[in-house]
């Protein structure tokens, strides 16, 4: 994907303003079964997004996009959010960030 125009998916989120709502498969602690988080999604261009995760217990962690490619997620109580791994597979983004895992399907990042 090329990038067009300037990211503003992050302020977006900030202001509350997203794209997509969604339930996606996560889990918050190690070794837990994943269950169910709701995922807001505000998409920039070009495969630019940001997510904000929200669990049952009103935890929250955002996720950040460039390019269709997962940066970061943001530095909470439980993790500074650069201790991650990530892969695209079968149209799922499959991330871990911290302790925390997530099932984003792309369609949440790059719309399609």
């Amino acid at each position: 994907m090329v990038a067009r125009g300037l990211d503003e998916s992050a302020a977006r989120a900030k202001r509350g303003d997203f794209d997509l709502r969604a339930e996606v498969a996560c889990a918050q602690n190690p070794g837990e079964p994943m269950g169910r988080c709701t995922i807001r999604s505000a998409r920039g261009s070009g495969g630019d997004a940001t997510l904000v995760a929200t669990f049952q217990n009103g935890f929250r962690r955002t996720l950040t996009f460039a390019h269709g490619q997962f940066l970061r997620g943001n530095a909470t109580m439980s993790g500074v959010g650069t201790d991650t791994d990530w892969r695209l597979e079968d149209g799922l983004h499959l991330i871990r960030v911290d302790d925390q895992r997530f099932e984003v399907p792309d369609r949440l990042i790059s719309g399609e």
